[in-house]
């Protein structure tokens, strides 16, 4: 069980900046374009391409740092990916082009911001307390088809995954009210605006430095899942243990095929990811679009419309966003599950299938109570998605399961580790297992399918925003919607189906 010292390092550290060290990059480069290497011409087009390769490498970096995890454990990952995100950071500011120096740059917070995103879902199920039982009990398992019986410790994991949600979004906040008004309070000073940027990099560096230590501090003593032991070093035996571990991301796309749960965490990622470039990227391109496009007379009618639409679009963004922070611990506060079927990522799911529906038919050239109402929906839709997915991956880890079931499919047969995981859980007469051994990969495969939304909806979205019009992301993130919805229900079906079958 997790100390109060570990899930205040994971909270408020993790989690807070994991995502306010990201926001904060993505709404500063164009100022580094600008006032760092002094380039005043296709800066919309860089900071684009700058974006997508982040986006390209997170997808294989995600994955590799859920795996060495696994090997070394979240303590030194979380510390390395933060101590990244630092160095990062001060490069980031001392280039003097963009190719190849800041694409670079670029990169290497992408290793950093990709380690601490994973790190968020990996360490997740080690700061949940585990379940005990008494002497001679074991967990209930249906014995026909195998599956463990979730009891009420399934709802802390949606207790804590409401928080991670809760925490991340303030993290946001965090980028934008504490971390961006820093260049104009130091130019307001008299400070130069490439100094001034300059300094708040620094600043923001130093503070990623304090993160990294902590949790490598803060973690100490804590379950990391290392599979360090002594033993022999040899060629062959190094080469069998990357063998063995890279072997970890089949097992888990498997488990992501043939466990619902788990598969089901992957998909509400994916649709959460895709929402938040939804509300991020292209709300302020449809009211653009709405407004910048009308007639105008004038110039000076274009500048008004113009600035109208940057406030609009602000306004819309913070509602939904407020949303979702008011709902975080509201949908933390229900449990994984309603018997066979998964509520709360079904009210998300229905709140983001009407809502997209309805914002894109809407006139946002002002703002109006239908407007706000349905903004609100996708912010409940975008944090409903978040939180659930964190609890079912985190609950499936920690899901206790018949050795037998698991077999040597669903880990490997010669690791070390799990031989002697074998050996324990065999002193007992009906053994059970768990897949913590494995979190680190199930959380890098989660990041990676958040990624791929990301990608996906950026340039698919793009391309039908600019072919078939503005309102056009809105029905496919509706039908991303759709498609977690019919999964939620499919599988809650198949568990009916599976328990009045074994009656």
């Amino acid at each position: 069980m997790a100390t109060k010292l570990q899930l205040s390092v994971y909270l408020l550290g993790v989690c807070l900046f994991s995502i306010s060290f990201l926001v904060f990059v993505n709404a500063t480069v164009s100022f580094v374009i600008t006032d760092i290497i002094h380039q005043r011409k296709d800066i919309g087009d860089t900071a684009g391409t700058l974006g997508f390769a982040d986006e390209l490498l997170a997808l294989v970096a995600c994955p590799l740092w859920g795996l060495l995890s696994d090997r070394i454990g979240f303590r030194l990952v979380a510390g390395i990916g933060y101590a990244i995100i630092a160095a990062s950071l001060f490069i980031l500011v001392q280039v003097t082009n963009v190719y190849p120096q800041l694409l670079l740059a670029r990169l290497i917070f992408s290793l950093g911001a990709s380690c601490a995103s994973t790190m968020v879902t990996a360490i997740l199920p080690s700061m949940v307390p585990k379940t005990t039982s008494t002497a001679g009990q074991q967990p209930s398992i249906n014995s026909r088809n195998q599956s463990p019986v979730r009891g009420p410790h399934d709802s802390s994991h949606a207790h804590l995954a409401g928080f991670v949600g809760l925490f991340t979004g303030v993290g946001a906040l965090l980028a934008l009210g504490g971390f961006l008004p820093i260049p104009n309070q130091l130019q307001r000073a008299g400070v130069t605006p490439e100094k001034a940027l300059a300094d708040t990099y620094y600043i923001v560096a130093a503070t990623a430095i304090i993160v990294a230590v902590a949790c490598y501090c803060g973690f100490g003593g804590a379950a990391t899942t290392s599979s360090i032991r002594s033993g022999p070093t040899s060629v062959r035996s190094v080469a069998q243990r990357v063998s063995n571990t890279f072997s970890y991301i089949p097992t888990v796309l498997k488990l992501g095929v043939t466990q619902p749960s788990l598969g089901l965490g992957f998909l509400a990622s994916f649709v959460a990811r895709s929402s938040s470039v939804g509300i991020s990227l292209f709300i302020p391109l449809y009211v653009n679009a709405s407004l910048c496009d009308k007639p105008a007379h004038g110039v000076e009618d274009v500048k008004a419309h113009c600035r109208k639409a940057y406030v609009i679009a602000a306004q819309l963004s913070g509602v939904s966003q407020v949303f979702a922070l008011a709902f975080a611990p509201i949908f933390g506060y229900f449990p994984l599950r309603h018997r066979h079927f998964n509520i709360p990522l079904i009210v998300a799911t229905l709140s983001g299938t009407f809502g997209y529906i309805l914002f894109a038919r809407m006139n946002t050239s002002k703002l109006s109570p239908p407007v706000l109402a349905v903004v609100s929906l996708l912010g409940i839709s975008q944090i409903g998605s978040i939180v659930h997915s964190l609890s079912l991956v985190s609950s499936f880890v920690t899901e206790r399961r018949p050795t037998k079931q698991a077999g040597t499919n669903d880990a490997i047969a010669d690791d070390d580790d799990h031989e002697e995981t074998t050996r324990l859980l065999n002193r007992n007469k009906e053994a059970v297992k768990t897949h913590e051994h494995l979190k680190g990969t199930i959380a890098g495969v989660y990041s990676f399918a958040g990624s791929l939304a990301i990608l996906i909806l950026t340039k698919l979205g793009g391309v039908l925003f600019d072919r078939l019009g503005p309102e056009a992301p809105f029905y496919l993130l509706c039908i991303f919607n759709l498609g977690l919805l019919f999964a939620v229900v499919a599988c809650g079906a198949l568990e009916v189906y599976k328990s009045r079958g074994c009656q």
